[in-house]
């Protein structure tokens, strides 16, 4: 039996010992499969990543553009500032900033009323000298000599007694003022005690008089009760008597609203005195009741004027309050108004002492002098008046009308040109020196783009160029313009040089006049280098709906004659006479000219080619001096050509040699999803191309 059990046990650990070493063999064939596997998928994987998508495109022609685009702002060419040739005050402005004004057209005057009076005044010494004298004329000049040697005499008899006594007492009057003003400002200061008791008693008084008030008031309240107390017991008897009463109905129906209306007793007093029935006992209860009535009514008329007086005492009280701690505490405004007065009454003094002195040292000798010139020129026009004219005193009248007469005329400004109110730098009122700029007038059909070029960009420039602008505030309203003059020279801005380009805006059928010359611009623009300037603006797109039919060379081949069409059908469908309101066309046919100082960028056409050989740029593979695209793959085999190059747009490129229209190229593409997708090219003729390459060179991956 024992040996039995050794030999299970033996049989056991055999067993155990094989498992252990099946599920060992096991591990390790597991763990060579997985390397397998690793190894495998990455060089699989390897070989995925390496693949490389190619886009077959047929070659054609079209049109190459190189342009040069640069920044600018609209300018105005035409605009000066205009000015009066004479200072004054400006009396009236007839016009206002943006009103547009023909030219010779009054602007604007100047008070022109001391000039009118010369001109008045040296007109009729002018009439006075051609007229022969007459008895009026003699009798005024005389006048004038009168009035010369009394101004004259005055003037030596100055000052006279009368007047210095009424500059003395001018003096006096001043001197009493001042005196007066700096007591009131020590007044406000330092109150005197009569005068802070007079405003204490003040408020006494108010008080006693509301406590005075008050009483009565208590007492007229009583008299109220007992009167409504009385009047409730008449009306009582009137209404409980059962003899017929006059208005018996309108008294008792109320009891409750006391007192009864004057009318109503009024009433009941006639109807008593007019019945010559009423009893003894009738009249009695009709006279109690309206005299306890009357009583009623005489006792709250009381009340309400003695409450009239409470709040007239109230206020009595409160002004003299206020009185009284203003009395005590002076406001600073109160301060400050006595201080100006106390100045000003001492500035006046001081005046009256000048002009009191001046007229003791009596006339001056200048004022002696001038009326002394003043008596002889009336003289001497009195005399000339009796012999009449003289031929050299009408000559110098005539000189001095005429001069009065410009002088006035330059108190008017007038529009030298017809145009814009740019500006407008004064106001009514407001004084204006002569040829101080006033307004600015500019010329609205003058404006034009001013182009900033660089050092770089102003030897391409050439005056005839075409371009296009599009502006910032407009992005979607291009606009067509033409250089029309390069500057020589330079503006110099902190270290960087700059050239002015200007250049007109081309308007209205204009534009249709040339589109042969500038179409590849806008093609160019639309599909290429422009971002899309004129994108989507005429049916059809850029280089469909608008331009097909217009244009030579492909673009045009429905339009041989350019200007015999020019006022009718522009070509393509577009009828140029029948256009919709919102067709972009529009834009260019217009004559609305762009604001002064708008920003935008300007796109100039410095060469083209059209109906040329042209290629994506991305087709291009550079090696060396060599330029070659490819134009076969055969399995991993990849054929290159070698190609000459032309003129480019950055997107497309000429083909001078090498490739000929309908030939097929291929061009490597790095969006492994296109791998399943069919794009069109200009023709609509291309595919994706799948091509599965190591990274080795050998095996002809294309050189870049």
């Amino acid at each position: 039996m024992q040996d039995s059990n050794q030999i299970d046990l033996l049989i056991n650990q055999s067993q155990n010992k094989i498992g252990k070493k099946f599920i060992f063999v096991l591990l390790i064939l597991l763990g060579i499969l997985s390397i397998f596997l690793y190894w495998y998928f990455l060089i699989f994987t390897k070989e995925e990543t390496n693949k490389i998508s190619y886009i077959e495109h047929s070659v054609s022609t079209g049109t190459i553009a190189d342009l040069l685009i640069a920044s600018g702002s609209t300018s105005i060419e035409k605009k000066i500032n205009l000015s009066f040739s004479t200072s004054g005050t400006l009396n009236d402005i007839l016009i206002t900033e943006g009103d547009q004004v023909e030219k010779g057209q009054l602007l604007a005057e100047l008070d022109s009323s001391d000039l009118k009076n010369s001109y008045d005044r040296s007109n009729l010494q002018l009439q006075k000298l051609l007229d022969m004298p007459s008895d009026e004329n003699l009798k005024n000049s005389q006048y004038l000599v009168s009035q010369a040697e009394k101004n004259l005499n005055d003037l030596l008899d100055y000052p006279s007694e009368e007047q210095l006594k009424s500059a003395e007492e001018l003096v006096s009057q001043a001197q009493a003022n001042f005196i007066s003003a700096q007591e009131n400002y020590d007044e406000l200061l330092n109150p005197s005690e009569a005068k802070i008791d007079s405003v204490i008693k003040l408020l006494d008084q108010a008080k006693y008089s509301i406590s005075n008030i008050n009483l009565l008031i208590e007492k007229s309240e009583d008299n109220v009760d007992s009167s409504k107390i009385l009047l409730v017991e008449s009306v009582n008897k009137y209404c409980e008597s059962q003899n017929n009463l006059p208005y018996k109905g309108d008294v008792c129906s109320g009891v409750n609203d006391l007192p009864v209306s004057r009318t109503v007793t009024d009433k009941i007093l006639d109807e008593i005195f007019k019945c010559c029935d009423a009893n003894q006992t009738e009249m009695n209860l009709s006279k109690s009741f309206i005299n306890a009535n009357s009583s009623y009514i005489s006792s709250l008329e009381q009340i309400n004027v003695y409450k009239d007086q409470l709040q007239s005492a109230n206020a009595s009280l409160k002004d003299a309050q206020n009185t009284y701690d203003d009395l005590l505490n002076p406001t600073q405004n109160d301060k400050e108004r006595l201080t100006f007065l106390e100045n000003q009454a001492e500035t006046n003094l001081q005046k009256r002492l000048i002009s009191l002195e001046d007229i003791k040292l009596g006339s001056k000798e200048k004022d002696i002098n001038l009326a002394k010139e003043n008596l002889e020129k009336a003289k001497l026009s009195l005399t000339n008046l009796k012999n009449g004219a003289d031929v050299n005193d009408l000559q110098i009248q005539e000189l001095l009308v005429n001069q009065a007469k410009e002088n006035l005329s330059k108190t008017k400004l007038y529009a030298s040109f017809s145009g814009q109110v740019s500006s407008i730098n004064s106001n009514t009122g407001e004084f204006i020196g002569s040829g101080q700029n006033f307004l600015t007038l500019s010329d609205l059909d003058t404006i034009e783009m001013e182009i900033i070029a660089s050092e770089a960009e102003y030897v391409e420039i050439k005056k005839g160029m075409f371009g296009i602008v599009s502006l910032d505030s407009k992005p979607l309203s291009p606009l067509v313009i033409e250089v029309i003059a390069i500057s020589d020279v330079p503006n110099v801005q902190q270290g960087v040089v700059t050239y002015p380009v200007r250049a007109r805006f081309i308007r209205g059928f204009e534009v249709i006049t040339i589109l042969s010359q500038f179409a590849p611009l806008l093609e160019s623009i639309s599909g290429g280098t422009g971002g899309g300037i004129l994108e989507g603006m005429m049916p059809g797109g850029m280089g469909g709906g608008m331009l097909q039919g217009m244009m030579p060379g492909g673009m045009g081949r429905a339009m041989p004659d350019m200007r015999g069409r020019m006022q009718g059908s522009a070509g393509g469908g577009i009828d140029l006479n029948n256009l919709s309101s919102d067709n972009p066309l529009l834009s260019f046919l217009s004559d609305e000219l762009p604001a002064e100082g708008m920003n935008g960028t300007v796109t100039l056409l410095k060469k083209s080619v059209q109906d040329v050989v042209i290629i994506p740029t991305d087709a291009l593979i550079s090696e060396r001096s060599l330029t070659k695209v490819i134009t076969s793959i055969v399995g991993d085999d990849i054929i290159y050509t070698q190609v000459e190059t032309g003129l480019s747009d950055g997107e497309n490129i000429e083909i001078t040699s090498g490739l000929s229209v309908g030939d097929k190229i291929y061009i490597e593409s790095d969006d492994e999803s296109m791998e399943s997708i069919q794009l069109d090219s200009m023709d609509g003729s291309t595919a994706i191309i799948d091509n599965f390459m190591q990274s080795e060179p050998s095996r002809g991956r294309p050189p870049r």
